[in-house]
Parts: C-alpha cells; sequence; structure tokens
C-alpha cells in the first residue's frame, strides 16, 4: 500500500499550466502565480504531515480499507482426548463493520479581480485560514466519533447502501451485536451482547474512574491508560478529596521536598490518577462539555491497536487538497480545498470506555465543539 503525502502536483491543478505565463501574471505586490502555487504547496504539505502527529497520532491508526473483520463472543474449548472418535471440528465466530469516508470542501472565493489586486499577505492569510479550518475539521471528526454511541449508516457517510460504522460495545444496541472475546483470568462474569462501554456515573470520583478503568482492564488492556476529561472540569479531576488517586505533574522550574508524589508524564498531561488497576494519565479537552470523560489505551503512533482508525482514499492523498474549477487565464480562480477521510471504531470494540457524569439515564452522545 503506497505511503506518504500528496501535495499539489497529485491533484487537479491543471497540466495545461504554462510556466512562463505563471511567471508573467503578477498580484499587486508583484509576486509571481508561480511563487504563488509553490507558496500554497508548502503550506498544505505542513499542514498535511501535521495531522497525524501529536497526542491525536496516539488515538488512532491510517488504513485504506473500506471494512473490518474481528472476533465475535468465546471460543468452544478443548475436548477430552478418546481412542476411537475424534473432536468435533471447531471455528472462531467473527464479525465486522464498515469504516465511513466523506468529502468536506472549503472554497477560497478568490475572484479574478481580487488576484489582479491583492497582496501576498491577503493571500498568505487565506491559507493559514484554510490551513486552521483543515485541522479543524481533522480534530473534531476524530473527537466526534471516539464519544459517539449511535451507529452511522449509508451512502451519506460512504458506506454504500446498507453499510455500518459502529461504536464501542454498546450494550447490543443497533444493527451488529458485539460479544467480547472472554479473559477468564480478568472476568467474574461471561460477556454477553449486553456488554456496554457507554456508562452514566454520578459524581466524578475515585470510584467512578475505577469502575471505567476496570472496563479496560477485564479486556486484555493494561496501563498505563489515557484518560481525557473536560478543559471545564478540570479543578473537580484534581481535587484529592473526588479523586483520591490524583497526582500532579512534575515541573522542572519548581523544587520539590523529598516525600513529594509527582507524575513523570508528558507535557501534554495535567498530571494523572493511580488506579489498583494502573495509571490513567490526564489530559484535558476544551472541546469536550462539562460532564464528559472517557478512558482508553493507546498503543504508541498510529499503531494498528489504538482505538480508532482514519480511513483515506489513496488515489486522494492524505489531508487537504487544492483544487480548481477550470483551466483558464486566471488559474486560481475558484481554488477550493478538499479533504477526503473518514473515523471509525478499530478492530477491538472494547478499545475505550465514555462516560457522562450525571444520576441515572443512559449516555448520551455530547457536542464536540
Amino acid at each position: 500500500m503506497p505511503l506518504g503525502l500528496n501535495d499539489l502536483k497529485n491533484v487537479r491543478l491543471p497540466a495545461a499550466w504554462d510556466g512562463n505565463e505563471l511567471a508573467r501574471l503578477r498580484l499587486r505586490d508583484g509576486t509571481t502565480y508561480e511563487q504563488l502555487v509553490r507558496d500554497i504547496n508548502d503550506a498544505l504539505m505542513i499542514v498535511n504531515a501535521g495531522l497525524t502527529g501529536g497526542y491525536l497520532g496516539n488515538l488512532i491508526s491510517l488504513t485504506t480499507d473500506a471494512a473490518l473483520e474481528y472476533r465475535n463472543g468465546p471460543g468452544n474449548g478443548f475436548e477430552d482426548h478418546t481412542e476411537h472418535a475424534q473432536p468435533d471440528a471447531q471455528r472462531a465466530e467473527v464479525t465486522g463493520h464498515m469504516l465511513p469516508i466523506m468529502k468536506r470542501d472549503r472554497k477560497m472565493g478568490w475572484t479574478v479581480d481580487f488576484l489582479e489586486e491583492c497582496r501576498q499577505s491577503q493571500i498568505d492569510a487565506d491559507i493559514a485560514s484554510m490551513a486552521e479550518d483543515a485541522t479543524d475539521a481533522w480534530v473534531r471528526s476524530i473527537w466526534t466519533r471516539f464519544f459517539q454511541l449511535e451507529e452511522q449508516i449509508g451512502r451519506r457517510f460512504g458506506l454504500g447502501a446498507t453499510g455500518v460504522s459502529v461504536p464501542f460495545a454498546n450494550g447490543g444496541v443497533g444493527t451488529i451485536p458485539f460479544v467480547p472475546v472472554p479473559k477468564p483470568d480478568r472476568m467474574i462474569n461471561a460477556f454477553t451482547a449486553a456488554h456496554t462501554h457507554y456508562l452514566r456515573l454520578n459524581g466524578i470520583t475515585q470510584a467512578n474512574l475505577v469502575t471505567a478503568v476496570a472496563h479496560l482492564w477485564e479486556h486484555g488492556h493494561d496501563g498505563p491508560y489515557d484518560l481525557i476529561v473536560s478543559l471545564a472540569d478540570v479543578a473537580a479531576w484534581q481535587t484529592v478529596a473526588n479523586v483520591s488517586g490524583f497526582v500532579p505533574k512534575g515541573d522542572s522550574l519548581v523544587q520539590y521536598g523529598s516525600a513529594a508524589t509527582l507524575a513523570n508524564v508528558g507535557a501534554e498531561y495535567i498530571g494523572g490518577v493511580q488506579t489498583q488497576y494502573g495509571f490513567a494519565r490526564m489530559y484535558a479537552l476544551g472541546r469536550l462539555p462539562t460532564t464528559y470523560w472517557g478512558v482508553t489505551k493507546f498503543y504508541g503512533p498510529l499503531d494498528q491497536r489504538n482505538p480508532l482508525k482514519v480511513r483515506w482514499d489513496e488515489q486522494f492523498g492524505m489531508g487537504v487538497k487544492l483544487y480548481t474549477e477550470q483551466v483558464s487565464l486566471y488559474p486560481l480562480n475558484g481554488a477550493i480545498g478538499v479533504m477526503k477521510h473518514g473515523v471509525g471504531i478499530g478492530e477491538d470494540r472494547t478499545a475505550a470506555v465514555l462516560v457522562l457524569n450525571a444520576a441515572g439515564g443512559n449516555y448520551v452522545t455530547p457536542v464536540i465543539s
């Protein structure tokens, strides 16, 4: 499978462009269209290279596959050997789901007259704005799928007429029932299709965090874990009276006493919480509304075991592209930024636990800003 980033040389910038003509056409401040195209290309390459890095790179893996298949439910076990009979044939039960893929676009609105009269700084501002919007759309799509309970079905999500993109283990509600593979050493009761990782727990407390982390541990996910909390609720999570296992992050600029207990976590974290199942590093998310939080397990940047998968089209490429509507004297007239990707749950539907902090009722999907 080809990997790597596509840039403007790979998309619908007209092959019939004449280099001499591009060098002749200029903006008001003297910048040539040739230089402008190079600047746009450089800007979008930087944006695209950054999409799969940073914190979110640990939450996702990449694939061009449209569908996933994986184990469903327990096996049938071994039989006692007998001298004159063969054992019954056994096979694993499997299930699966599809991964969405959608296009998003954003028109730049560069008219012929604007291109004749504008300055390079105005184009730079437009490109910077599109780059920010592309990153925002990418990030929001990942966090939306992570906290979303509902299935996605049908053509609007790039799934055909009846294809389904599923959530994590959701208690048997929906189209594709899922029974986790048993872990006899870590479970008390057998898993069934009623097993859910979407919880409604009343209060930001140590006990409720332990409940959520246990839902990961019992499926074989070992710590450290990642605890994603709403930025609005950070003070409650850092209050030891609520969360007795909270450990603040150490700061190299502060001198601590020898008895101080500090979390050795990365700069992106704001501390962590010790539980009997493992340490949970705490990450504050401003996009997440108050009272919501989640716990998951990161296996490393773009590791296939990470909880989410981003589906991309290898013919289109990864990230944002700049398309033009037509070949004309003004080749950037009507330029449109386009992205094509979708975010779905990976093969392991037990890889995250999502929580609404409220008394009674069921989990409700939050709106990610």
